[in-house]
């Protein structure tokens, strides 16, 4: 029979990591497919990046109106209340035999809750892992909670994942799916990137994408007034900066960035979108901010990471990621090390802990091997 999977993407950044899973099985004669996007997807503001989703092919898109234009907690929370609302509408329509979700954010909360309400099966991507900066830690281990089916991406991960009371039989190790994707998604050469982008990506060059910290007792962590202080006053390199994400303080962080938009050295795009995020990647000499795709994917470019402040701490770490405060003169500092020669030269032997491979196809087969419909009530009575 044909199993009818339901995905669930709310930022370019999710889209990114979940797209080759989503391309292998909408082309899987064996499964049908819905795509729910949400959240920034549909948001001008944050770009609109659901056109990515339509320029890549994607079938088969129900769209969940959700996103409130506030960054306050209460707007959040309240987000999360309109969302759950409209999933719920959309799965009872849909009859699924199993919800797909990746990470840690609050649209996917969501999304969760009303499939366990629902009893649909869950199957979640990049569970077990730990950020003590950011409440996406909290969200990730309820996640794992409500899940039926569990893809770690490393064994370690995994072992939290039964530590948190989970049956074996459910976890699949598959790696990181953003490593996937560098491993074996084509890249937009450096020509067709820079007429993408409409600018020239000048050597040596830096990748900036911060995020609200969500989870710290450190609140000048989301006044980035020194990290655009070090920019300014490390002229010697290009940037090419990202907004940051939809969670509270974002666009404070936005308004911050707006001061130095007309340096000639800075090019500040809302959103880059999966291929041409991954090909700037390829082609800088450092990554900065506090995304995970500094700690996860750059190393697989040997590319070194300037990771700022704690939203990214308890994440396993490659020998290239320099930890730094919000601190100007340390971000500089930092900056000026990532980029020596010395720093390079030892980057082409180091060893990114997150490198696998093959994660979409082994998401693909496992889900094709089990029979879902017997994790539908099985969880909740295996705890009675």
């Amino acid at each position: 029979m044909i199993k009818k999977i339901g995905i669930v993407t709310g930022t370019r950044a999710d889209f990114g990591l979940l797209y080759r899973t989503i391309s292998m099985l909408q082309a899987d004669n064996r499964f049908e497919t819905t795509i729910f996007a949400c959240g920034t997807h549909l948001s001008p503001e944050y770009g609109m990046t659901i056109s990515e989703l339509e320029s890549k092919g994607v079938k088969n898109i129900v769209k969940i109106e959700m996103l409130l234009s506030t960054s306050s907690g209460v707007g959040i929370a309240k987000s999360v209340g309109l969302a759950t609302i409209s999933f719920a509408d959309a799965f009872s329509k849909e009859n699924l035999d199993c919800l797909l979700i990746l990470g840690d954010r609050y649209e996917i909360l969501a999304a969760a809750q009303c499939a366990m309400f629902l009893n649909i099966p869950i199957a979640h991507i990049h569970g077990g892992e730990v950020t003590e900066g950011a409440f996406d830690d909290c969200i990730r281990h309820s996640l794992t909670k409500m899940a039926n089916i569990h893809f770690p991406v490393a064994q370690q991960f995994a072992n939290r994942i039964k530590q948190l009371g989970e049956s074996e039989s459910s976890i699949f190790v598959v790696g990181a799916p953003g490593v996937d994707n560098i491993l074996n998604e084509p890249r937009l050469s450096l020509t067709e990137l820079e007429n993408s982008l409409g600018f020239s990506i000048k050597k040596p060059c830096a990748l900036v994408t911060y995020h609200p910290v969500t989870k710290t007792k450190n609140n000048k962590e989301n006044d980035i007034a020194s990290l655009v202080d070090a920019i300014k006053e490390t002229p010697e390199l290009n940037y090419i900066i990202t907004y940051p994400n939809a969670d509270g303080c974002g666009k404070e962080i936005i308004e911050q960035w707006s001061k130095i938009k007309e340096l000639n050295n800075v090019h500040i795009v809302p959103s880059l979108g999966f291929l041409r995020y991954l090909s700037v990647m390829e082609h800088v000499d450092c990554v900065i901010g506090n995304s995970s795709s500094g700690i996860i994917e750059a190393p697989s470019y040997n590319v070194g990471t300037i990771n700022i402040g704690s939203r990214q701490d308890g994440r396993p770490r490659s020998e290239l990621i320099l930890d730094v405060a919000m601190d100007k003169e340390a971000i500089k500092q930092a900056i000026r090390a990532c980029c020596s020669e010395e720093f390079k030269n030892k980057a082409i032997s180091s060893i990114n802990p997150y490198r696998e491979g093959d994660t979409a196809k082994t998401i693909v087969s496992t889900l094709a091997s089990l029979n879902l419909s017997s994790f539908s009530i099985k969880k909740f009575v295996d705890r009675k």
